[in-house]
């Protein structure tokens, strides 16, 4: 809500001047009341709360045509203070939702706050305003109602490392750096793009930037982890497209329109840009343009560029645009990589897994059946031996041993000195085999440790991404 609506609280409850007032003033006869409010609140009915009501159009000019402060104030039923125009309240934030991205389930996206405020009758004018006030309000800082303008303070380290990277143009640096921007970690920037009610009703994922039009303020919220720097630099330059846009002349922003319509429709339905666009449009179609431009502007190029007269106001914010859509993509390409990562190593260790069951259930089946073979071999020694000589001297046996390996028949003193032999072999051979297997077994498990790890970082990038989680973990 821009400034307007501290000078008067209520236009319709104005009290018109007395005839002694218009003579000691030089005032004429009144002049039809013009219902103001219509030209200034644009599309649909705003609650009570939300309007905008204007002085009447019947108030005292000076001898240039504009309206003296005293006279506002008079008129709105208040005293005059000497200190000057007051200013302006808070922008009400419009909270809209920017989805996560996601190729492939795993990767969290952003959420981006566009707050369009109240400037935007001092570019694309002001239907319905006296000529005075006109010319009285497009001299007005957008920060404060009549208030001197105020020179911005110098940008910090990181805001002019945000904006080289984000290949701003001198015109571009200008506006981003007269926002004053704010680069905050989770903590800080908790709260900075709403008020708390607002912040509050917010979902989960919440905002990683917002441009507030009424005090032309820029935050922007860059993740503690170094590999998510990308995604601080998009949203810098995203939030410098929409000043700019607030901007641009109404009649440019039309002709912008349908040509950033166009390149959205040209976008392939697969990719997740309409997701995104519709998300931070939410319930509030007068928000598209803008929102068209930023996104357009920081994610979408082709060799060549755009539509001529599209890349030629880009060209006046951004110096190289397709350096700054790689940014987006190089940003989105961390996190998409290291989940294909997770997906291609938990696909090798599972089937890696599955080879080390089958051996370890082959060792345990053979351990198990060499065991089986013990006992039978001294419980046949055991009878031979408890033979009379001469029957057991007569006694001959064959033997088919556990993993195939036929013992024909022979004298049984033979037989059992063959198998006596084939068990010390297996035996033996047991502790390789099962020092084998668990080597196996131990590198699988390390390397499923490993995938736990990838997996933790993923999550803990993922939580990054959103500064709301990010504070509170």
């Amino acid at each position: 809500m821009h400034a307007l609506s501290r000078v008067v609280p209520d236009a319709n409850r104005w009290t018109p001047w007395s005839p002694a007032q218009r003579t000691a003033l030089g005032m004429s006869a009144p002049a039809k009341r013009v219902d103001l409010t219509r030209g200034l609140n644009h599309g649909p009915r705003l609650a009570d709360a939300e309007r905008v009501p204007l002085p009447p159009d019947d108030l005292p000019r000076a001898p240039s045509g504009r309206i003296p402060q005293w006279v506002i104030d008079e008129a709105a039923g208040s005293s005059t203070e000497p200190a000057g125009w007051r200013t302006a309240s808070p922008v009400p934030l419009v909270p809209v939702r920017r989805p996560r991205r996601s190729k492939t389930g795993a990767v969290a996206a952003v959420i981006v706050v566009a707050a369009l405020g109240a400037s935007w009758w001092l570019t694309s004018g002001s239907p319905g305003l006296p000529g005075g006030v006109t010319s009285a309000l497009s001299r007005t800082p957008v920060a404060g109602f009549g208030a001197p303008a105020q020179v911005a303070p110098p940008p910090s380290a990181e805001a002019v490392a945000l904006a080289d990277a984000a290949h701003l143009s001198d015109e571009g640096r200008g506006l981003f750096y007269g926002a004053q921007p704010e680069v905050l970690g989770a903590k800080a920037f908790t709260g900075r793009c709403g008020p708390a009610p607002v912040a509050q009703a917010l979902p989960a994922g919440g905002a990683v930037g917002c441009y507030l039009a009424g005090p032309d303020r820029i935050f922007v919220y860059e993740p503690a982890d170094p590999r998510l720097r990308g995604h601080a630099v998009e949203t810098a330059a995203h939030e410098t497209l929409h000043a700019a846009w607030e901007r641009l002349p109404a009649g440019e922003r039309d002709r912008l329109v349908p040509l950033l319509e166009a390149e959205v429709a040209s976008l392939p339905p697969a990719g997740t840009f309409r997701e995104e666009l519709a998300g931070s449009v939410g319930s509030h179609p007068e928000n598209r343009p803008t929102e068209m431009f930023a996104y357009v502007g920081t994610q979408v190029w082709r060799d060549g560029g755009l539509a001529r007269e599209l890349e030629a106001v880009y060209a006046r914010f951004i110096t190289d645009r397709a350096a700054l859509v790689a940014v987006h993509t190089d940003g989105a390409a961390v996190l998409d990589a290291m989940s294909a990562n997770i997906q291609a190593a938990s696909q090798t260790a599972a089937a890696v897994g599955m080879t080390n069951a089958r051996t370890r259930a082959q060792y345990d089946a053979d351990a198990a059946s060499l065991a089986y073979y013990r006992q039978a071999y001294e419980t046949k020694a055991a009878q031979v031996a408890a033979m009379p000589a001469a029957n057991r001297a007569g006694l001959r046996l064959s033997w088919v041993w556990w993993d195939g390996t036929t013992l024909p028949m022979a004298p049984a003193e033979q037989t059992l000195a063959a198998a006596a032999a084939l068990l010390a072999r297996d035996e033996a051979a047991l502790p390789t085999r099962e020092a084998a297997v668990k080597v196996a077994e131990d590198a699988a498990a390390a390397e499923r440790a490993r995938i736990q790890g990838l997996v933790s970082d993923l999550q803990a990038l993922q939580t990054q991404l959103d500064p709301a989680a990010a504070s509170a973990s």
